[in-house]
């Protein structure tokens, strides 16, 4: 396991756009999610391992989440389809799984955790984190925006501890990059609204963790 440095609370950069624009089309081809929070939240989820600069898929499982941690859909096994190949094999993705790695610090035989998520704006306040102030039960987390359309809210939250007001708070634009301390700090996410009622609104973004 990754010794942590208990300083390093929450990393932040901006990466590559053209690494970024890369893995923008796949979002599109994201499948309904038939869970608690399927009206505003499409998503895959696989397990890989970065072997020989390959990004190789681990055994399939449902990805379940204790209700200590998560009150919203805690204790619920969520099977998701995996990320396209074509996603694992592009050097957009790539990137970002060397870039978390290289910050993290974790090594070769880690299994790392992807969501891909596309989270809807549809109605007043839709929740981007409806589980709330939590930790994910990892060592880190990382949110990595990608795209974001039509959409106000949704910005990141960290937090001291659970009680505790946001010490930190930013948009996740295009390209952020914030690995978080999981086991040290907690975070959340503020509530999505249209700018333009008309027109569809959403963030785009993948969540890792390890």
């Amino acid at each position: 396991m990754t010794a942590l440095n208990p300083q390093n609370l929450l990393q932040l950069r901006f990466i590559n756009q053209a690494n970024i624009d890369l893995v923008k089309p796949s979002f599109d081809n994201l499948p309904s999610n038939p869970y608690a929070d399927g009206a505003f939240r499409k998503r895959r989820y696989s397990v890989v391992k970065m072997q020989h600069g390959e990004l190789k898929l681990q055994a399939t499982k449902a990805f379940v989440q204790d209700d200590a941690i998560n009150t919203f859909q805690g204790n619920v096994e969520r099977s998701y389809e995996n990320l396209e190949q074509s996603l694992l094999e592009s050097a957009g993705m790539k990137s970002i799984v060397n870039e978390f790695r290289q910050i993290t610090g974790i090594d070769a035989e880690r299994d790392i955790e992807i969501h891909q998520f596309r989270m809807l704006a549809i109605d007043s306040d839709t929740p981007a984190a409806p589980e709330g102030v939590h930790q994910d039960g990892f060592d880190h987390v990382c949110v990595c925006g990608v795209s974001h359309e039509n959409l106000e809210g949704g910005e990141l939250l960290v937090y001291e501890h659970q009680q505790a007001e946001p010490c930190f708070k930013m948009a996740i634009k295009d390209g952020m990059f914030a690995v978080i301390n999981d086991r040290q700090v907690w975070h959340n996410a503020t509530p999505m609204n249209k700018l333009d009622a008309s027109k569809p609104g959403y963030l785009d973004c993948f969540v890792l963790t390890a």
